[in-house]
């Protein structure tokens, strides 16, 4: 069966050495580093300082491609597919904005950690029954009775470059909303995520420039495997 993915979103995440006191007080600066991207007014959250990774300013759009969410320990950017896009689709675009990312936040803090994630659609009705898949046949077999949920989180340590990384798979069920359909779909999310190993935080600190981080984003790129797995959830 010939499925094809569409892209939800792409994330990059930044995490910092140092607390920033007051990420709202740069909103202004950093929507102009990235190109006035952001047409929405941001949000302001009144986050107590001790939580780190909880968000102080989200920043959108108008038309829903962009997000970013700053914490007081990082920064998240999001850009998502719109019309059935897929990653190649967005990938130089979303390269040029984390280089724009890193730019500005590496001149306030050092980047001790980084984070790479992609989420992709498949279209498919019985989705349970297609995650199930890649489940042992022998446990499905002792688990009596029809499918009603299933859900799949692997996580394996690998080597990018000179990092250390944390390399996450997550397959789920989930009901996309696509525009120009008025109804929801049904099928599964596959989340591909790379982070660099958060033990290693001290050693990689002065370890990060962009051309490290774009040859992170290509070689996480090449660890989709989404044919791999394609065949396997959905054989011919």
């Amino acid at each position: 069966m010939n499925k094809e993915e569409i892209i939800i979103n792409t994330q990059f995440a930044l995490f910092f050495e140092s607390p920033i006191s007051r990420p709202d007080s740069f909103v202004v600066d950093f929507n102009k580093a990235i190109g006035n991207i952001f047409d929405q007014i941001p949000v302001i959250l009144p986050v107590p300082n001790e939580l780190l990774d909880v968000p102080v300013v989200q920043m959108n759009t108008t038309n829903r491609v962009y997000s970013c969410n700053i914490a007081r320990g990082r920064v998240d950017f999001f850009h998502a597919g719109v019309a059935g896009q897929k990653f190649p689709d967005i990938k130089s675009n979303f390269q040029n904005e984390v280089e724009r990312l890193y730019e500005f936040f590496s001149d306030k803090t050092k980047i001790i950690r980084i984070g790479f994630v992609t989420r992709f659609f498949f279209e498919d009705e019985k989705q349970d029954e297609t995650i199930a898949k890649l489940i042992n046949e022998d446990f499905r077999k002792y688990h009596n009775g029809t499918i009603h949920q299933a859900y799949i989180r692997y996580v394996s340590s690998m080597k990018i470059d000179d990092f250390e990384v944390n390399n996450f798979t997550s397959i789920e069920k989930f009901f996309a909303v696509i525009s120009g359909v008025e109804d929801k779909i049904k099928g599964i999310l596959v989340t591909r995520d790379f982070n660099t190993n958060l033990e290693e935080g001290d050693n990689y600190k002065n370890r990060f420039n962009f051309q490290k981080i774009k040859s992170f984003i290509e070689k996480g790129v090449e660890e989709f495997k989404l044919e791999d797995l394609k065949k396997i959830l959905w054989p011919v």
